[in-house]
């Protein structure tokens, strides 16, 4: 089995360095070890220019997609470098970290929804600081879970306790032996569930429901569609914008208030919804978007020979949308 650039960040080696280091000089190893891996990983790398420069090549030119690209490894370090923070960091310096360089835009939308007592299914995608939404919320003072998967037994027992300082429950997709059940029985408890609509590699796309997300025309995943319907909970899509100097901005949106801004957007489902509003800040800043390289696997959830009428018109969700900066 080939090592990933997880795997190999998450080497016991590695992370004994880090808790050495100290968090200012392991930010820098880890973008060190980063560039390593693609240095000896070319086609890997090569993989996630590609698919920024088919992505923007109609819209872009040609420096500012080498801008794009060079920001968007270092995105990816960053997102790496967050991961590590968040669950080997003390409970103290976590905290202390989340109440005083992250900042919330439209959290009175979480308020409102568990004041109605069915839990809020809160959808968001690989991109920014997502790593940081849970102990967020859980600073916050509200009741979070969250559906994960560890690439190993140490940053699952790390991770697990680190939840339980922030009011987190972590859901094991790899030992729950039904997640679907575990979201439902938390959202009736009236907690809020996080989960993400761009795990490419999990898909079950529909034959008939279509949309276009970074170009090209896809199956939608069934899986939101299926929790929105049956869980009666109220609908939020959230990202946690990574601005500049280690700043964040948590950004959320109930899905009432996307539908009345955009008429045309009224008959699409809540997982088209989710995509479009997820693609909308990877447009605006690609360099947040950590699943570059699993592009080319959207064509493994392309439309089938079953021709389906959909335009590619779709808005973008942009004009009127809350401002991330």
């Amino acid at each position: 089995m080939k090592l990933n650039l997880s795997a190999f960040l998450q080497w016991r080696f590695n992370i004994l360095m880090c808790r050495m280091l100290g968090w200012r000089i392991t930010f820098f190893y880890i973008r060190m070890l980063g560039k390593l891996y693609f240095f000896f990983n070319p086609k890997e790398k090569w993989k996630i220019r590609k698919a920024v420069k088919t992505v923007f090549s109609d819209h872009k030119y040609r420096p500012e997609i080498r801008s794009i690209t060079k920001n968007i490894f270092r995105g990816i370090f960053s997102h790496y470098f967050e991961k590590f923070f968040n669950a080997y960091s003390t409970a103290g310096i976590l905290r202390n970290f989340v109440m005083n360089h992250m900042r919330s835009e439209g959290l009175d939308t979480i308020k409102q929804g568990l004041a109605k007592g069915k839990g809020i299914l809160l959808i968001t995608g690989h991109f920014g600081g997502v790593e940081f939404i849970p102990a967020f919320l859980g600073a916050n003072n509200f009741p979070v879970s969250i559906v994960a998967k560890f690439k190993s037994k140490d940053l699952r027992n790390v991770s697990i306790q680190q939840a339980s300082n922030f009011s987190t429950k972590i859901i094991d997709a790899d030992k729950t032996p039904n997640v679907i059940r575990a979201i439902f029985d938390d959202l009736r408890a009236n907690r809020i569930v996080i989960t993400q609509c761009d795990e490419i590699d999990e898909w079950k796309p529909s034959r008939y429901d279509k949309l276009f997300f970074l170009g090209k025309q896809v199956g939608l995943d069934k899986t939101i569609n299926i929790l929105s319907k049956r869980c009666g909970a109220t609908v939020v899509f959230g990202v946690m914008h990574r601005d500049d100097n280690h700043r964040y901005k948590f950004i959320t949106t109930s899905y009432e208030e996307i539908a009345k801004q955009y008429q045309r957007s009224i008959n699409m489902s809540v997982g088209a919804m989710a995509l479009k509003f997820l693609e909308h800040y990877i447009y605006k800043y690609p360099e947040e978007w950590y699943q570059w390289k699993k592009y080319p696997a959207l064509d493994m959830v392309a439309t089938s020979s079953i021709k389906v009428e959909v335009t590619s018109s779709i808005p973008l969700l942009e004009p009127a949308m809350r401002k991330a900066a």
